[in-house]
This record gives structure tokens, C-alpha cells and sequence, in this order.
């Protein structure tokens, strides 16, 4: 919902010159959080997973930051989808930066245990 949300609020500053830039940036971000979590969620290993999930992490932040420049700037007149954007981009940056911390700590965790099984394995021989 996030990425289509962008996507429309995207649309109409593609018309001025002195937004469509701010717009490019912001879609390429905004649609990259959605498109790297389903990567993310159909990785091949818990490497790759941590990986994409911290690629959606940088995308989201990315899509906060210009989106708080949008706002801050008064680039469009303040609207119910600019708070909704604001609102969500956090709540999204929370959400993911949690969720990322979690599975890096997991992963770490997994290779430690994977270390210690091969050290015992080692050690029995």
C-alpha cells in the first residue's frame, strides 16, 4: 500500500520542473521498500534475507527523508496523503529496523551454533 501511495502522490510533481526531481528520487525509493521486503521474504538463505531486509531499510529511510523534505520544504500544500506519508514512512522505518536487528541477531546466533556443532564434531574425532 506504501509504494502505491507514493506512486499517486508521485504523479502530479512530475509536472513542475522544481519537483520532478524530488519525485524521480522519492518514487525509485518509495516502490524499492515494497519490491526489496518481497525479495526479502523469498530469500534463499538467512544471509540473503538480512541482506535484502536492510536494503528495505535504506530504501524506507531514503523515502522518509524525502518525503520529510517535501513537507518541510512546502514543496506541495500540507494534505491528508503527505501526513499519511510522513505517518507511514516512520511507522515502516520502525517496523523494518526492528524486524532487521532481530534477523541479524538470529543469523549471528545460527553461525555461532554452526561453529560450535563443527568445533564438537572436530573435537570427537
Amino acid at each position: 500500500m506504501f509504494a502505491r501511495r507514493v506512486v499517486e502522490f508521485c504523479a502530479p510533481l512530475f509536472d513542475r520542473a522544481a519537483t520532478k526531481s524530488i519525485a524521480d528520487q522519492l518514487l525509485r525509493a518509495g516502490t524499492a521498500v515494497d519490491a526489496n521486503y518481497g525479495s526479502a521474504q523469498c530469500g534463499r538463505s538467512p544471509g540473503e534475507f538480512v541482506a535484502r531486509l536492510g536494503l528495505a531499510v535504506d530504501d524506507v529511510n531514503e523515502a522518509k527523508g524525502w518525503i520529510e523534505l517535501v513537507r518541510d520544504a512546502g514543496v506541495v500544500a500540507d494534505s491528508e496523503e503527505l501526513q499519511w506519508l510522513v505517518i507511514e514512512s516512520l511507522e515502516l522505518t520502525k517496523i523494518l529496523v526492528s524486524s532487521y536487528g532481530t534477523a541479524k541477531r538470529n543469523e549471528e546466533r545460527r553461525k555461532r551454533m554452526e561453529q560450535a556443532k563443527r568445533k564438537r564434531t572436530r573435537d570427537e574425532r
